[in-house]
């Protein structure tokens, strides 16, 4: 329980210190009692031209949190949506945060003009079946 309010409070802070900087913000609904645990956090930089980065590649349910805090191009997310299992494309055009509830598959790609780049931080939570 101790660690479940450790990732919580985890979360929290890291929402809000990015929330100051960030240029917007959209979320789906996260049920915070379906965390199963917490599994990666990582930062990255994406380059337009480059392919898509795999942040989830499993047949899991996760819920993702996208900070974008440093964008020169638009960022395309492409992810399965966790309930209908339907494949969606999220286009975030600048710094902001996105919550996401995937079924195994979310991947990030830098778009725009060319040299330029995106620069990300994510949380990675597994949610229970």
């Amino acid at each position: 329980m101790k660690l479940r309010l450790r990732l919580v409070a985890s979360v929290a802070l890291l929402l809000a210190g990015t929330m100051l900087t960030a240029g917007h913000g959209s979320a789906q609904e996260i049920d915070f009692g379906r965390i199963d645990k917490f599994q990666s956090l990582g930062t990255g930089t994406l380059h337009v031209g480059d392919p898509p980065k795999s942040i989830v590649d499993d047949d899991e349910r996760h819920a993702v949190i996208l900070t974008i805090w440093d964008a020169e191009a638009q960022t395309k997310v492409y992810w399965r949506a966790s309930d209908t299992k339907e494949s969606q494309t999220t286009i975030m055009p600048g710094r902001g945060i996105q919550t996401f509830q995937t079924l195994g598959v979310l991947k990030v790609e830098a778009v725009g003009a060319p040299y330029h780049e995106v620069k990300y931080g994510y949380v990675l939570l597994g949610l229970r079946q």
